[in-house]
């Protein structure tokens, strides 16, 4: 075989190897990336304002959630579907609402006593209406929610509580709709409501007040007994 021929095989060769190394090199990127799964997401979305002072000069309450939480993202029209024909544990909220911070710790608890795998996720926070008052105290809308929103508003209608403002006077005026307050946690069975629950207890009159540890046994089971609603419901239907 002629010298060029040998020269080229040789080249070729070594192109061999260097594409394969790199193609290795590249494999063992991708698989030494960590997967930032919605758990740690959502771990990473609440714990990152501990400590913070919001705009009430007000210090968001700690949260603490588990690497490998319950909690999985779900879009507003993924929601609706769940409403609408699925079942599933739904947990209405967003990270800067200090009633949301209080309980999550708890429903966390509550679902894993419980076993469940999974908690459907939905951020409100940006897709509800803004509702106001002008001098004359009359209702005006200065934001209107999403399409999704108002589906879920109407889905869930003779559960969720009446919308009010506060005027000046400190007097409250109807705004004649229902609201999606947050938190709220809804257990849903093939379509059908089956436990639902607003807020967190009537004795926790504000977000920032820190729940007592009797109060936090008291918030769980009432969680864990909305979730199992769910879940012996679904075992009735399989068994």
């Amino acid at each position: 075989m002629k010298k060029e021929n040998w020269f080229f095989l040789g080249l070729l060769g070594v192109i061999v190897i260097i594409a394969c190394g790199c193609g290795f090199l590249a494999f063992q990127k991708v698989e030494d990336t960590p997967v930032i799964t919605d758990a740690v997401k959502i771990k990473e979305e609440y714990e990152m304002l501990n400590e913070k002072i919001n705009d009430n000069n007000l210090k968001y309450p700690t949260v603490t959630l588990s690497d490998d939480n319950p909690f999985v993202y779900r879009s507003e029209s993924e929601i609706i579907d769940i409403l609408n024909n699925k079942t599933g544990v739904i947990y209405f909220g967003f990270s800067s609402c200090p009633w949301c911070r209080s309980v999550l710790p708890i429903l966390e608890d509550a679902a894993r006593e419980v076993g469940l795998a999974q908690m459907f996720y939905l951020d409100i926070q940006n897709i509800r209406d803004v509702l106001e008052l002008d001098e004359n105290d009359k209702v005006v809308t200065s934001k209107e929610g999403s399409n999704g929103y108002y589906q879920i508003v109407e889905l869930l209608d003779e559960y969720l509580s009446e919308y009010s403002l506060t005027n000046e006077k400190g007097e409250e005026i109807s705004t004649g709709k229902k609201r999606l307050f947050a938190p709220t946690v809804v257990g849903v069975l093939n379509g059908e409501i089956v436990s639902f629950h607003e807020g967190s207890l009537d004795s926790q009159k504000s977000g920032y007040d820190a729940l007592d540890d009797k109060e936090k046994e008291e918030l769980k089971k009432i969680y864990v007994e909305l979730i199992q609603k769910t879940l012996e419901g679904t075992c009735n239907e399989a068994c």
